[in-house]
């Protein structure tokens, strides 16, 4: 995560912020050329979970009980590994909020050549992106619907700088949204022998078919999630609790 909000979200992780303090530690991000108004527009488009109420700034996971947090699990299939050079060909996600699931976004991303180990793993292969939208067009559709949701995705780290870096490169800043790793909660809360999507895809009875597809993917990391939550420790109650519980 870039560093210009970092001063901030350490602060509001420990406590709630007054609108004077907040403003002054924006000021400070901005720089001596910032505008602190616009750059107030831009933090509340950010993705860092927010909420402002009673001239305070309060993190929302610190407040939020589990079950009413806004998730949003994400996948992504892309043309290879390493993001300043390639791009995502397919995002899958799903909102999930009161054992729910709110709302899905998927789409195919043009590309004018996958490698052959690509298509082989994902089935996606060029003729398939030809009318695709452009990856602008899907980065920004993405990041509307993403918000200020917690990003949720197995082994989430390769997800989230994939698409953080994608979205800085096409002008639409990078990813704040805190983030939640399945794969780690998992080994917090399953016993397993392994504990790879398509490993306890099976071992838990999930048996979602066409992995290595985005949304399926998503299908699936969700229902691990669903599975992990039921065998929380007790003593959770806000999504912060289980932010740090799954890290630790």
């Amino acid at each position: 995560m870039p560093k210009c909000y970092e001063k901030i979200i350490s602060k509001l992780k420990k406590r709630p912020l007054s609108q004077t303090e907040f403003l002054s530690l924006l000021s400070e991000a901005a720089g001596l050329f910032g505008d602190s108004a616009s750059e107030l527009e831009i933090i509340k488009g950010s993705g860092i979970p927010l909420i402002f109420a009673h001239d305070k700034v309060y993190y929302r996971p610190n407040l939020t009980p589990i079950q009413s947090e806004s998730f949003c699990i994400v996948d992504i299939e892309t043309n290879g590994h390493n993001p300043f050079v390639h791009h995502p060909i397919e995002i899958g996600a799903i909102k999930f909020s009161n054992g729910e699931i709110t709302d899905t976004f998927e789409s195919l991303v043009f590309c004018e050549e996958i490698p052959e180990y690509i298509t082989k793993i994902t089935g996606i292969h060029t003729s398939m992106l030809t009318n695709a939208p452009k990856i602008s067009k899907v980065l920004e559709t993405f990041k509307l619907f993403l918000r200020d949701s917690i990003f949720v995705a197995h082994n989430v780290d390769f997800d989230y700088n994939f698409l953080s870096y994608s979205l800085y490169h096409y002008g639409f800043g990078y990813l704040y949204n805190t983030k939640l790793c399945t794969l780690q909660l998992a080994r917090k809360t399953l016993q397993s022998p392994r504990y790879s999507l398509g490993f306890l895809n099976e071992y838990l009875g999930i048996h979602n078919q066409n992995l290595h597809r985005a949304l399926q993917d998503s299908k699936t990391a969700l229902e691990i999630f669903k599975i992990c939550l039921q065998n929380l420790p007790k003593n959770l109650y806000t999504s912060k609790d289980l932010l740090e519980f799954s890290k630790n």
